[in-house]
């Protein structure tokens, strides 16, 4: 996939099915840490409280190696 002069890309179909994005609806985009690599992830919006969706990001994340306060101090931006 390649970027236009803008950096904007194009999902594919394929993409977009799996995450269950519609035309014309709005999405939330997340970094997260995996492999050592930074992934962009795309959902469709949700209608959740900041609070809620920030929890959302770190859900199931306790069991990838990182303590309860290495996690805590990430999502506070700590370091």
């Amino acid at each position: 996939m390649k970027t236009t002069s803008k950096c904007q890309i194009t999902l594919p179909l394929r993409l977009r099915t799996e995450a269950g994005i519609k035309p014309n609806e709005e999405v939330e985009t997340f970094i997260i840490e995996h492999g050592g690599r930074s992934v962009i992830a795309v959902a469709p919006a949700s209608n959740t409280s900041k609070g809620e969706a920030l929890a959302a990001r770190w859900v199931g994340t306790l069991g990838q190696g990182a303590t309860s306060d290495q996690l805590l101090r990430e999502m506070r931006g700590h370091e």
